[in-house]
């Protein structure tokens, strides 16, 4: 399958693109114009978010779309530090790949959302509940939210994931959805990666918009 992975410098979109290569499918990778990255052999490169007439182009000719996309920090370990990619990144972005999706003809994306957003926000233990409400955590979760809606309104086949609190550990393979979530509540970026790659590849349409997956309760 011909898939086009935005946020191919992060975290999970670096091990996304991985995954993919690894089952045998294509990948187009986005990239900030600036990153630092070095992605493996094979990998079509877009470097603009710019809109269709950028390097949104590239993804005219794939099947599927993985975006994972977030919001910046100075220091990602701060959630009080400042937000350096804007306040409404995640939402904006998602305007600009549903407009270009629904240019294109692709129907099919999947993109990172978080546990705690929205509607799941009371299953949230207290220390994240006072970060949300105090720090700019709370910047990026009400930016997924409208991020959220925006795919919810925009009449493609979307899911917008909501992964439990992430972690650098080896991909376990044994994720789970759930309807809640404990305080310990973990899952690796690479199963997340996994887990994204074998939901966009399916041939089943979405059924739950807004799994929450985990693999540590």
């Amino acid at each position: 399958m011909k898939l086009f992975v935005t946020g191919a410098n992060g975290q999970v979109g670096r091990l996304v693109v991985q995954e993919a290569l690894a089952k045998g499918h294509q990948v187009t990778a986005l990239v900030r114009p600036n990153a630092k990255v070095q992605l493996p052999a094979g990998v079509h490169m877009a470097t603009r978010l710019i809109g269709k007439e950028g390097a949104l182009e590239k993804m005219a000719d794939c099947e599927a779309v993985l975006s994972c996309l977030g919001i910046k920090r100075t220091n990602a370990k701060n959630p009080w530090s400042k937000v350096v990619s804007g306040a409404s990144f995640c939402s904006e972005s998602a305007a600009l790949i549903i407009d270009a999706m629904q240019s294109y003809g692709l129907k099919r994306v999947i993109a990172i959302s978080a546990a705690g957003v929205a509607e799941s926000a009371p299953q949230m233990n207290l220390v994240m509940k006072l970060l949300v409400a105090t720090s700019n955590i709370g910047v990026a979760y009400r930016d997924l939210a409208r991020m959220e809606q925006a795919y919810a309104h925009s009449g493609l086949d979307w899911l917008c994931v909501r992964p439990t609190r992430l972690t650098d550990g080896p991909k376990t393979g044994t994720v789970k959805v759930v309807k809640a979530f404990g305080m310990n509540a973990a899952i690796a970026r690479a199963d997340v990666a996994a887990w994204m790659v074998e939901q966009v590849t399916s041939k089943l349409p979405f059924m739950n918009r807004l799994p929450q997956i985990t693999t540590t309760e």
